[in-house]
């Protein structure tokens, strides 16, 4: 009896970690890709030279004057992408100065080694209205807002760490998803 329970277990925990996979068709895959088949066309970004960024606890100043903050936690590889002077704030929201709260990355939506997509949100924030107002509450947006990015690096391949595919790597699309609801 001891041994059917154990099998059961087995069985159990390996059935349900098989449906636990990412499906390309749905959860946080279908918005993006449905947005990189109908909005994406390719584009061409200036990257920043690492010596004109500086990374900060949570933020990379860029040129003295812009910026992007980030959570914390984050994690070293995309704080890789922001010291590696690949986004710009002002193709973000057309302000030098913006707040990411997630970035994820997409590997179902990669077409190939040389290519990698991401997600990221932000909370838009009018930092002129005065705190506590109708004006203020009204102007700030409760839902963030989601954006996509794509990364493309021609000497990449299977093997290539993600360190030296963001060294290598050139902004080739970013925009906007919509609003998380």
């Amino acid at each position: 009896m001891k041994h059917i329970f154990t099998i059961a277990f087995i069985v159990f925990f390996a059935i349900k970690g098989k449906g636990q996979t990412e499906n390309i068709d749905s959860g946080k895959y279908y918005p993006a890709k449905e947005h990189f088949e109908t909005q994406y066309k390719k584009q061409e970004h200036l990257k920043y030279r690492k010596t004109q960024v500086r990374l900060e606890k949570n933020r990379a100043i860029i040129n003295v004057v812009k910026s992007i903050e980030f959570p914390e936690n984050i994690g070293d590889r995309f704080k890789l992408i922001f010291e590696n002077g690949l986004l710009d704030p002002m193709l973000i929201n057309g302000n030098a100065h913006v707040k990411i709260s997630v970035v994820n990355e997409l590997p179902l939506l990669n077409t190939d080694p040389q290519t990698k997509r991401f997600s990221f949100w932000i909370f838009r924030r009018n930092e002129n209205l005065k705190k506590g107002t109708l004006e203020s509450i009204l102007g700030n947006n409760v839902n963030p807002e989601e954006y996509y990015f794509e990364l493309y690096n021609e000497k990449a391949d299977n093997n290539t760490s993600f360190q030296k595919f963001v060294e290598g790597a050139e902004l080739t699309y970013i925009g906007y998803g919509g609003i998380i609801i």
